[in-house]
């Protein structure tokens, strides 16, 4: 239904179970044993909540070294309130023998610095001995920062019990921003830090015994001086709309809570978005994908750079529950059509040159289509599409962007994708068995996208999966194979976007697979009590699920080597989308990752 069918009434969000990480979890007794971690102190819980408390108390299936973490964080709170604020009765609980290493390295080393943007790191990789008391080695980070501009977040990520003590570790990710002092205009800064924290348990609380920095990057921005790289223009482009304030404006929670369930508002919901100039002014529209219940809306981009609600008029303004949409000229009369891609079905509609568009035909699927993949893959002059596929229309055990993914780390019983050969004249054909696209047909697909990675003058297709492993559709004469294991790119995470682009300028395209970053996941996937029941390499795909972010660099001849970990872009947090763009035209392709999650007063996110 349209717009027009009834009265007018961006959180893009998706929640997760942690990595399904207590489903095999060992009994209390062989988890201890396992981790050689002294039985913590059991809490008592009283109250109408007592048996809700006791049941996500991680002390009482094993999980200790989950507590640890609690009490951990506990005092990192303490630590980041401190140093913010100043409040001397906010202090962590120190050991007597605590000390600490500078928290910056004397030496840093140039690594970046153009346009008022300079980068420096760490030289020396070695960890120097802790010789600082607690306010000495704050002073250091302090001192950087212009007086009550500093921003602090601590991100604790890994936890190792010491055996047979009540000493345990932790490797925290540390971020910190604000104004470089004694500078005009004030120049801004941004520091990036690995710590390693030791500790010592004092029943169920924990108490700081030293930090140690490991690795550090600082980021300075010049200030006015220096040109601008982003600036938030969202109200100046859409402020001039109604549709902005009354629509975008508004929150999942918002709507749903006056937009009845049937109409599909989900509060994990996937929503796309395409550009593509509909008007024939040659310059770039924007078409947004919306919760069921709500219109998608068309804005026309206007000569000073504003957009211009026409959602109506263009008869593009569905109220059905859309993933994804793309705008390509299908029928090649030189006019960009829409593909917006429902739960259920596929909208194929006709432009007229003006940015109105008729429906030209729809077709059903057998998987919600949560994006759109477009080209000649044929060569026949007609673009084709692919359709990714991921809750199956024939699986009646959980609908909704989580799926219910079996088993979790490999699921297969995700929905089929599509490949519609485009035969003309709005005709388009089923062709994914027909050209081998049907195998390992079966994920929770996410996205996809066309290249030549092989450089043998046909295009190829690179699938990223939830929950699992990804696919790549290599062509040779008209048929596809997938080789994704034997190029090592299944990358077995969760898988949510695809990005082509030559990142070291030697003439082959890599590929960036963006994935989620989940501290809880580093922290219990690398416990002896973590599957106990499975092998090595099980638990090894686990640990490779919460990891990350992947960048594949090809070494030519269409192989390639997983360069994730060296070249430092694993850390994309809960990472949707990510391009390679050059930002700041030096020639050099950069990256941008989209993340994020479901917001909250508490930050301490999974």
């Amino acid at each position: 239904m349209r717009e027009s069918a009834l009265p007018t009434w961006i959180t893009h969000t998706v929640a997760y179970l942690a990595l399904g990480m207590f489903s095999q979890a060992a009994p209390p007794k062989a988890a201890t044993e396992a981790t050689a971690v002294p039985s913590l102190e059991s809490r008592n819980y009283v109250g109408p909540l007592a048996d809700a408390y006791s049941r996500i108390d991680p002390t009482k299936d094993g999980w200790n070294t989950e507590a640890l973490n609690e009490a951990a964080n506990e005092q990192l709170h303490l630590l980041q309130s401190w140093l913010t604020n100043m409040e001397s009765d906010s202090l962590p609980a120190l050991s007597k023998s605590f000390r600490s290493t500078p928290w910056i390295p004397s030496q840093l080393n140039t690594a970046f610095s153009a346009d008022g943007l300079t980068v420096r790191r760490s030289i020396n990789k070695a960890a120097s001995k802790p010789s600082m008391g607690l306010k000495e080695a704050a002073s250091t980070l302090q001192q950087a920062f212009a007086p009550g501009s500093l921003k602090l977040k601590f991100k604790l990520y890994r936890v190792d019990p010491k055996p047979n003590s009540t000493q345990f570790l932790t490797n925290v990710r540390v971020e910190a921003s604000g104004l470089a002092p004694n500078v005009t205009p004030k120049a801004k800064k941004q520091h990036v830090a690995e710590w390693n924290l030791t500790w010592e348990r004092k029943g169920l609380q924990a108490e700081l015994m030293s930090i140690t920095l490991q690795a550090f990057e600082e980021v300075v921005h010049a200030g006015a001086s220096a040109p601008v790289i982003f600036e938030d223009r969202t109200h100046a482009v859409l402020g001039d709309n109604a549709s902005y304030h009354e629509q975008l404006l508004n929150s999942t929670d918002h709507w749903r809570s006056r937009i009845s369930r049937d109409f599909g508002v989900d509060v994990v919901a996937n929503h796309g978005m395409a550009l593509g100039d509909v008007n024939g002014d040659l310059l770039d529209d924007v078409y947004l994908c919306m919760q069921g219940g709500l219109p998608n809306r068309l804005y026309l981009r206007q000569s000073d750079g504003t957009l211009k609600d026409v959602s109506r008029e263009s008869g593009a303004d569905w109220l059905d529950y859309c993933a994804s949409a793309l705008i390509v000229d299908f029928n090649n009369d030189g006019h960009r059509d829409l593909v917006v891609g429902q739960e259920w079905r596929l909208l194929f509609m006709e432009n007229d040159g003006k940015g109105h568009f008729e429906l030209a035909f729809g077709l059903g699927t057998m998987a919600q289509t949560y994006s759109l993949a477009a080209a000649d893959y044929d060569g026949d002059g007609d673009v084709d599409l692919y359709a990714c596929g991921y809750n199956g229309s024939t699986n009646s055990i959980r609908q909704g962007a989580m799926g219910e993914p079996m088993p979790y780390h490999d699921a297969q019983n995700g929905g089929p994708s599509m490949l519609l050969r485009n035969d003309g004249n709005w005709e388009f054909n089923e062709a994914t068995a027909e050209v081998g696209m049907d195998h390992n047909n079966n994920r929770f697909s996410f996205a996809a996208s066309w290249e030549d990675y092989d450089n043998d003058g046909d295009l190829d297709l690179y699938v990223a999966n939830d929950y699992g492993r990804n696919n790549l559709y290599q062509q040779t004469n008209g048929r596809f194979i997938d080789i994704a294991s034997e190029l090592g790119l299944e990358d077995m995470s969760s898988g949510m976007s695809v990005a082509w682009g030559d990142y070291n300028r030697d003439g082959n395209m890599d590929l960036y697979v963006s994935n989620m970053f989940s501290a809880a996941g580093n922290r219990i996937t690398y416990q002896r009590q973590f599957q106990t029941q499975t092998d090595d390499s099980i638990r090894k795909v686990f640990q490779r699920h919460a990891r990350g972010n992947s960048l594949f660099e090809s070494i030519g001849k269409g192989q390639f080597q997983d360069v994730s970990v060296e070249r430092d872009v694993t850390m994309g947090r809960w990472a949707w989308g990510s391009a390679f763009i050059d930002v700041n035209n030096d020639s050099w392709q950069d990256l941008i990752v989209a993340n994020g999650f479901i917001s909250a007063e508490d930050t301490g996110d999974l």
